[in-house]
């Protein structure tokens, strides 16, 4: 799967590798990658997800597995409901995390009429169970869905430097 590191608006590529050290902290606090809009960006959400907040010091796994199921599923809809490459930005601190695609067609959470056993539509449910806030907007080149949740990050722990894509590109 090709993957493009993106500049902190979503569009632009960064100028140097995403995941580099300014002051012990991932340059700008902001990490965004596009991933083709197929099946795969899914799982690779998931693992450049799980490494970003590694590279920040999140400390709790409970904490970190919340931000990766909500990635999924944001990353999860976009593949399946929207159109073009998948756009992923964490930016650290209260974490913000947004998903976005090229279809302005902004989602909807399921309703009280989504039957029990339906497998669709439980996604930004989700969300917003977990999340501190959730939203989502139209621009310029489609939608981005986001949502924020506070984190504990560790003090001044020991920062790997780490090329986050695994030397994919």
């Amino acid at each position: 799967m090709k993957i493009k590191r993106l500049g902190a608006d979503g569009r632009r590529p960064h100028g140097r590798q995403a995941g580099g050290r300014t002051g012990g902290r991932a340059a700008a606090g902001a990490l965004a990658w596009e991933l083709a809009g197929e099946a795969a960006a899914v799982s690779r959400a998931r693992a450049l997800t799980r490494r970003a907040l590694a590279l920040w010091g999140a400390q709790d796994p409970g904490e970190v597995d919340d931000v990766v199921l909500m990635v999924d599923e944001l990353v999860t809809n976009a593949v399946v409901h929207g159109t073009g490459p998948v756009r992923l930005r964490l930016r650290e601190g209260e974490l913000v995390a947004e998903v976005g695609d090229d279809s302005p067609l902004v989602p909807r959470p399921a309703g009280a009429q989504a039957a029990d056993w339906s497998e669709r539509g439980r996604g930004l449910l989700l969300v917003a169970a977990l999340a501190a806030a959730y939203g989502s907007r139209v621009c310029g080149h489609g939608k981005v869905v986001w949502f924020s949740k506070p984190l504990r990050l560790a003090p001044e722990a020991p920062r790997v430097h780490a090329d986050l894509d695994g030397g994919r590109r």
